[in-house]
């Protein structure tokens, strides 16, 4: 995985990649529509200029296999309140693999270092079984729902 910068990002919402920007080749059907959409967040929250801001390291980052870019992953913005919002996705040819679950212990992992954060959540819709599948493997249980998403959660806090 690797946290993309500004320039990075935009190339994903414009769907322009960039080898001579040093942008990694991508995976046929890369981006998906939630990296373009996250991306576009993403840049939202960073400074026209330098470094990543607050969103380091709370921003989107690519899930590269072999050198390829296969899927997205990330937060929807620092946290708030102690609480960080994941999304993700990987391209059709990998899924059923795992990729998306070694992606999500990673952010994670990121996560729980990350002083102030006490909980992650993230949602699939009802019929998405294999994004449910995946949250549950890294220990997210369902804490709700409504007309369109199942809300998952998982408490960071250390246990005793």
């Amino acid at each position: 995985m690797r946290l993309l910068t500004r320039g990075e990002a935009e190339r994903v919402v414009r769907r322009r990649n960039d080898a001579s920007a040093g942008d990694l080749p991508w995976a046929d059907e890369y981006p998906l529509d939630g990296d373009a959409r996250a991306c576009a967040a993403y840049v939202t929250q960073l400074p026209l200029n330098g470094g990543g801001g607050a969103s380091s390291p709370f921003g989107y980052y690519q899930i590269i296999e072999d050198g390829l870019v296969i899927g997205g992953i990330g937060f929807h913005g620092p946290p708030r309140a102690g609480v960080l919002e994941v999304g993700y996705g990987v391209v059709p040819k990998v899924r059923g693999r795992g990729v998306a679950t070694a992606a999500l212990r990673l952010v994670v992992t990121i996560a729980r270092s990350s002083s102030g954060v006490s909980r992650l959540i993230g949602r699939t819709t009802p019929d998405n079984l294999a994004s449910q599948q995946v949250m549950r493997a890294v220990g997210m249980r369902v804490a709700g729902e409504d007309e369109e998403f199942l809300h998952f959660e998982m408490s960071l806090e250390a246990t005793e």
